[in-house]
């Protein structure tokens, strides 16, 4: 496994980036990886949700010193079996928001993570760059 993958599935935090009309938004968020996939959902009615309709390009950071990675890619929206297997991690490690989905009050639309650029820094010195997509 390459070294980026074993950074992607250690954590399950990122700092997302998104833009549209020349207005960047970063968020921080939650992902889970199924396999060697790169998931998370948002409310599509959100400022990153309505971004990502606009322009699926994104940009993510993952980890912290001394090993991070910065991606380039473009969100897709997520298959009916992968968003499923999605909302099974997110109930699994966040019981609290079953009731707010099944209510309605929390509305998830699922992208997985076309990754283009891998950015792989591990100490000091210049990044590695892993091209991922054609």
């Amino acid at each position: 496994m390459e070294r980026f993958m074993e950074i992607l599935n250690a954590n399950r935090v990122m700092n997302l980036a998104t833009s549209s009309n020349d207005k960047p938004r970063s968020s921080i968020m939650e992902y889970v990886m199924i396999g060697d996939s790169m998931f998370f959902g948002t409310d599509p009615g959100s400022i990153k949700g309505n971004n990502l309709a606009k322009n699926p390009k994104l940009s993510l950071t993952v980890g912290g010193m001394p090993a991070y990675l910065a991606l380039d890619g473009k969100a897709t929206e997520a298959g009916k079996k992968d968003a499923e297997a999605y909302n099974k991690v997110l109930l699994e490690r966040h019981p609290e928001f079953k009731q707010f989905i099944e209510s309605g009050m929390m509305k998830l639309k699922v992208f997985k993570v076309v990754i283009d650029t891998v950015y792989l820094t591990e100490g000091h010195g210049p990044a590695k760059v892993i091209k991922v997509g054609k």
